[in-house]
This record gives C-alpha cells, sequence and structure tokens, in this order.
C-alpha cells in the first residue's frame, strides 16, 4: 500500500510478485533477471496486469472506490512492438480507466532507445495512463528525465531515505524532494520502515510514502479487503 503520511490514508498501491515454493518465499531480484534472459518476464507481466485489471474491477463492482494500483514494466516488454496495443485492450476488456494502472518503469530503461520509448509513454499517456520512474537517484539519467514532460510520478529510491542517518544525506534529500515539488511533478518515497524517516519527509514537504513502517507487502485480496474497510 502507498500512504498519506499526513492521514494515514490509503492513495494507492504496487503490485509485486513474489515466488512461494514448497519451502520459501523467493524474491524477485532472484529471479525475474533469470525469466529476463529468456524472454519469459513478458508473461509475467501480463500475469500480474491481469490480477491488478480484475481487482480493480471487483472493487468497482462491490462499489469500492478504487485507488490506483502500479505495475511494474520490465525493460524487456518496454520495447515489445505490441506494448502500447496490449495494455490499452486490457483496460479496455476490463473496462477500467486507465488512471488507476499507473506503470513504473526504472530509470534504467529510459536511458535505452530513448525516441522508440518515448514515443510510446506519449501514446499511453494520451490514452490515459500514468509514468512512474522507479528507483529515482539510483542511476544517471534522472535528472535529464524530469526536465522532459514524459514522467508523471517519480518513486524515490529507498537509499536516499536510508541515508538521511548522516548529515550529508539529509542535505541531498531535503533538496531533491525540493526540487521535484518544484518542478511540479509528484512524488512518493519507497522503503520508508522508521517514524524518523517518516517525520522527515513530511518535513521537507514529500506527503506520500510506501514502506514497513505503514504496511507490509500483502496479498492483493487482502489489499482490496483493506480499502472496503476503511471505505465504510
Amino acid at each position: 500500500p502507498k500512504v498519506d503520511m499526513h492521514n494515514g490514508h490509503i492513495i494507492g498501491g504496487e503490485a509485486l510478485v513474489r515466488w512461494q515454493n514448497d519451502k520459501e518465499m523467493i524474491y524477485p531480484d532472484q529471479f525475474i533477471p533469470v525469466l529476463e534472459k529468456n524472454g519469459y518476464v513478458i508473461d509475467v507481466d501480463n500475469f500480474i496486469w491481469n490480477k491488478v485489471c480484475a481487482c480493480i474491477k471487483m472493487m468497482e463492482d462491490k462499489g469500492i472506490e478504487p485507488v490506483p494500483i502500479s505495475v511494474n514494466v520490465s525493460r524487456m516488454h518496454v520495447y515489445q512492438e505490441k506494448f502500447t496495443e496490449n495494455l490499452k485492450n486490457m483496460a479496455g476488456e476490463y473496462g477500467i480507466d486507465p488512471k488507476y494502472i499507473p506503470l513504473e518503469i526504472t530509470e534504467s530503461a529510459f536511458t535505452k532507445e530513448e525516441g522508440s520509448l518515448f514515443k510510446k509513454v506519449q501514446s499511453l499517456q494520451g490514452y490515459g495512463f500514468k509514468f512512474s520512474m522507479d528507483d529515482f537517484g539510483s542511476g544517471y539519467s534522472s535528472l535529464g528525465m524530469l526536465k522532459s514532460e514524459r514522467v508523471d510520478e517519480v518513486k524515490i529510491d529507498k537509499t536516499f531515505v536510508d541515508d538521511i542517518a548522516t548529515d550529508k544525506g539529509k542535505v541531498l534529500l531535503g533538496n531533491v524532494i525540493r526540487m521535484i515539488n518544484e518542478l511540479g511533478i509528484d512524488m512518493i518515497a519507497e522503503g520508508v520502515e522508521t517514524k524518523e524517516q517518516a517525520d522527515f519527509l513530511k518535513e521537507n514537504g514529500c506527503m506520500y510514502a510506501q514502506g514497513y513502517y505503514y504496511y507490509k507487502p500483502m496479498p492483493i485480496e487482502e489489499f482490496a479487503k483493506l480499502l472496503e474497510n476503511s471505505a465504510r
């Protein structure tokens, strides 16, 4: 879940993937790179997107006001010929507004074949999809992307949040937040785990966050139930 730190309300979510085998939970960094190499990551993306669309549709059918649930898009998938067409068709099949399915793309993906990517971003934005730059600050393309109008939201990487333990880290994150606000771009901080981190972010002008301090990852059905209960 993503929360408004000023009132604790859930304002959205992010769909994550986990692999539960017989013995343990396997996390994405252990299997996604393998799936990217053999091409199966596209099937995983499609599975997750369908689950999210079905969840949003279910909430609407129950009369629950849905919130945006962002989905991660693999770099391999972005450059597929029918990437934009498939997303538009999926939203149409479920009859849901694309604004409820923000697309998270890592900043490193923006450095490859920029012209091709930007055309797809423009096409999908025109259809109503929003784009979020994931892991902002973990690479080198961040600032160049911010001056374009192709990013609707920035997700501040957890490394920035963790670094407020140092004076330099506080200065850096404070200025990053100010810059993003002055550019008029929405932002959310990732990996917020302590009250100190949440307080610093709020004091410096970042309103939204996700992380263990507020909620741990949960099954999508539990997330829908959480929204249903909060709406009562």
